[in-house]
């Protein structure tokens, strides 16, 4: 794999040496195909790239399909940064859009809502959750809230409700 050689190329000065006078066997050693030792000698950093970026996808996806976590990794940090509008009116649909990081994909995310007073817990309906391939979330929803009052707004994952990312703000509920 291409991964592992460059890897194991930026560490080991003797493997630089055989790569640079027999690159073919080196490279055939690794089981690199004829068309990336082909963009590795003409320095093609973008097919470069593109195929390092695929064999780890190819990687992770293969430990995903067995049940392995990979420890050290853990899990995403959620964060909210921004709940609009921070206004809704008792028993109302309430469009909004939340933004922060490493949100959930839409069938994994839970949007929730604690009022401050009572402690009751209500869900929004997620239509969808676009991440960038910074970390940066938008999730667009919906939330009907029973009560007046304060309450917080939190993005989950599903299967990981503690790892909850909560608005620093209040969500306000008015009477209709």
């Amino acid at each position: 794999m291409l991964i592992y050689f460059i890897a194991d190329y930026l560490r080991d000065p003797e493997l630089q040496l055989r790569a640079s006078e027999d690159p073919v066997t080196v490279l055939a050693e690794y089981g690199v195909a004829l068309d990336m030792q082909q963009a590795l000698r003409r320095h093609d950093h973008a097919a470069i790239l593109e195929a390092a970026r695929d064999e780890v996808a190819a990687l992770l996806a293969g430990s995903s399909k067995h049940d392995h976590h990979v420890m050290m990794w853990g899990t995403p940090r959620i964060t909210v940064t921004s709940v609009s509008p921070s206004t809704a009116k008792v028993d109302s649909f309430t469009p909004l859009t939340i933004e922060g990081s490493s949100f959930p994909p839409t069938g994994k995310a839970r949007l929730s809502f604690r009022n401050e007073q009572s402690d009751e817990c209500v869900d929004g309906t997620i239509a969808s959750v676009t991440t960038d391939p910074h970390g940066r979330s938008k999730l667009l929803g919906k939330v009907k809230l029973p009560r007046s009052g304060q309450w917080k707004v939190s993005v989950a994952s599903v299967g990981n409700p503690d790892g909850a990312g909560v608005w620093d703000g209040d969500f306000t509920v008015t009477a209709g």
